[in-house]
């Protein structure tokens, strides 16, 4: 064999070494490809499922959402309906108010009135008062002037009396 057959042979031969090596490192990329694929799969699954969890989670939010706007609107209506009670009670409240207010009004008047009238009996009264004053210094001057009238006439009376006696004595002088 020549030289350059075995040249060739030996170059067949690594050619070939070669390529079984490639073809064995090319295995465990398909054996490493293909266990990444498995893992792919894997998680594909679990994605799904986290999916289909998701999406029945939404679907309960969904169902609490229109829960929440059913509710939402049943507290609009019921707040509407106490807002509408709380303005016509007020307006009641405000038609009272406003009819005790006139009532109290005219109340006044009446009392004011009375309150005249009062105060023009109290200022009779005290024109009464003033009189009965003059009228008590005329009595008392009167009371005085008669407490010395009658000082007067117990001295009349015992000068009378005196003079009785005297006049007793000289009687009885003259009968003896």
């Amino acid at each position: 064999m020549s030289t350059n057959t075995e040249a060739r042979i030996s170059l067949l031969e690594r050619d070939v070494a070669d390529l079984r090596t490639w073809s064995l490192e090319q295995s465990k990329v398909s054996v490493a490809i293909l266990a990444a694929l498995g893992d792919l799969q894997k998680g594909q699954e679990e994605l799904r499922k986290g999916q289909e969890e998701l999406r029945a989670e939404v679907g309960g939010l969904r169902e609490g959402q229109e829960a929440l706007r059913k509710d939402q609107e049943g507290l609009r209506t019921e707040v509407g309906g106490l807002r509408e009670e709380l303005h016509a009670e007020v307006r009641a409240l405000r038609k009272d108010l406003y009819t005790e207010a006139r009532s109290l009004r005219g109340e006044i008047g009446v009392v004011r009135s009375e309150i005249g009238g009062l105060r023009n009996e109290v200022g009779g009264v005290k024109e009464e008062i003033k009189e009965i004053r003059g009228d008590l210094g005329a009595v008392k001057r009167s009371a005085g002037n008669l407490e010395l009238s009658m000082k007067r006439v117990e001295g009349d009376v015992a000068e009378v009396k005196a003079g009785h006696i005297e006049l007793r004595n000289l009687v009885a002088g003259m009968v003896r």
